[in-house]
């Protein structure tokens, strides 16, 4: 007989709340329950639960657990850093868009059978052999098998080496197959771990699937074209290892404070780049020198932010440079997962399509001259880059004339981006202009997400990489919050906003 998955007591309660209220209501009565004292976090794990086990995957990467799960850390993590109600508006969001997942009919309702007939007596080294065989074989429904056990038998780390042997490569095809499974096990840090099956059946079998690319609207067949003959090209990668001489006992892990001028050199050469996917190269010369692990990646992403403002792109989704560089970051923290997958990583980073992509847009400027950064206080530039971003006249996601990767964003976007650079220049509070934008792409729900995963990563990457180059992230987060924000439809913010009696 069947048996679908359900979970214990008030879990299975708040779920099938998620599961089964109608979209109308949602965020009504999910206000209700949290004014009732109910822990806004208990919310979240109910999101993620539910649009895990009740939601499919679509064709492409928009819809089912795919952006929901991925965006959990970032929704946690933005609750923790918010105040006063605004804590409250990541969290309704998240609830808001789980619950618009299982309604629609193009994701769900749907169901997850639960494995009782599993056999428990193997080792982990076994069942991780299994779970790679099943991913390199496309066999999504094995791979759920072996990952269910998996999460009973080996650590985290290993789990998550396993699903990079496929990850890694695939990245070139659509970055959601790194991203996806990934950032599933961030959110399995934040609501924890007993709840991998859960969570990282759908992110595997999604791994394991073969996509249907012409259901990607922003994929030209150019682009599919190129992401294919890169993913042929991934030996090119792996050579890079033996040509350079990056192997373990030459390149350390750790930074430290001798690398500074290293990293600058290759964030210089990263962020005047006119060819993204011409860095592999550039990554590895870097490294080859003795630069380490984290002092490359902290190239990467100060070089990578320095292009994201070069860029004039208006596409609420270009989140990818933040997020893949956050991402990478967490990866080296893990023992478990090899030197080789760690700098696979990171030499891979610039084939990532939603990176390499943006060489049409790169027409800006990624800093001001010093004469013409503005002198005001704080609290006034910090209102000004707030009015700005508000009164931008964003457009509707439904009702676009050319394709989403073509916008162009206005200079008002500049704009306020400039005022970010004079506010982080004269030395100003970062954390306060974090929770400003935090606060105003809480306003969005049309783009699943991206603009939370983009404001939590630019946050840690900042809080993580040296000065005098980090401001850099802050002021990405600015300019991503002035296009994220305007963008319609808002389907809850303003309802969120009735019942918290905030400004609409």
């Amino acid at each position: 007989m069947v048996r679908l998955v359900s979970f214990d007591g008030d879990v299975e309660e708040r779920v099938r709340f998620i599961e089964d209220t109608p979209r109308s209501e949602i965020v009504e009565r999910t206000v209700a329950r949290l004014a009732d004292g109910e822990d806004p976090r208990a919310f979240v794990t109910a999101a993620a639960l539910a649009v895990s086990r009740s939601s499919e995957l679509p064709a492409d990467h928009h819809g089912g657990p795919v952006h929901p799960i991925a965006g959990i850390h970032a929704i946690c993590s933005m609750h923790d850093r918010l105040e006063g109600d605004d804590r409250l508006l990541p969290v309704l969001q998240c609830v808001a868009l789980a619950n618009k997942h299982v309604h629609l009919p193009s994701m769900g309702p749907t169901a997850m059978v639960a494995f009782d007939d599993l056999n428990r007596d193997v080792d982990a080294d076994r069942v991780l052999a299994r779970l790679e065989k099943a991913l390199f074989d496309h066999e999504p429904r094995l791979a759920e098998r072996a990952v269910t056990l998996a999460c009973e038998k080996a650590a985290p780390g290993r789990i998550i080496e396993s699903m990079l042997t496929q990850s890694l490569k695939r990245n070139t095809l659509d970055d959601h197959y790194f991203l996806y499974s990934s950032y599933a096990c961030r959110a399995l840090d934040a609501i924890g771990w007993q709840y991998g099956p859960i969570l990282l059946r759908p992110a595997v079998r999604y791994l394991a699937r073969h996509h249907s690319f012409s259901a990607f609207g922003e994929f030209t067949q150019d682009s599919i074209d190129e992401g294919i003959a890169l993913y042929h090209r991934f030996p090119e990668l792996e050579a890079m290892i033996e040509t350079y001489g990056l192997t373990e006992d030459r390149i350390p892990l750790k930074t430290g404070p001798g690398e500074t001028d290293a990293i600058a050199a290759l964030a210089d050469e990263i962020g005047v780049v006119d060819e993204i996917q011409s860095l592999p190269e550039t990554i590895a010369r870097a490294m080859g020198r003795g630069l380490s692990l984290e002092g490359t990646l902290e190239g990467i992403s100060i070089g990578g932010a320095r292009v994201f403002l070069r860029s004039h792109t208006n596409n609420p989704f270009d989140v990818h440079i933040h997020t893949g560089t956050s991402i990478r970051r967490y990866l080296l923290g893990f023992p478990e997962i090899s030197f080789r997958h760690k700098v696979l990583a990171l030499l891979g980073w610039p084939w990532t399509y939603e990176v390499r992509y943006l060489d049409h847009t790169l027409s800006w400027s990624w800093q001001s001259d010093a004469g013409d950064l503005s002198t005001k206080s704080d609290k006034a530039l910090l209102g000004e880059i707030e009015e700005g971003i508000l009164s931008i006249d964003g457009f509707d996601v439904t009702k676009l004339e050319v394709g989403i990767n073509e916008l162009v964003a206005p200079d008002e976007v500049r704009h306020v981006t400039r005022l970010a650079e004079s506010y982080i220049k004269a030395g100003y509070d970062a954390d306060a202009l974090f929770r400003l934008t935090s606060r105003l792409v809480c306003r969005e729900d049309a783009s699943e997400m991206h603009g939370y995963k983009l404001q939590q990563a630019a946050y840690e990457q900042y809080h993580a990489c040296r000065e005098p180059f980090r401001w850099v992230h802050a002021v990405a987060a600015v300019k991503q919050a002035a296009v994220n924000a305007p963008t319609k439809p808002h389907q809850f913010y303003p309802r969120i906003a009735a019942e918290l009696k905030l400004a609409a």
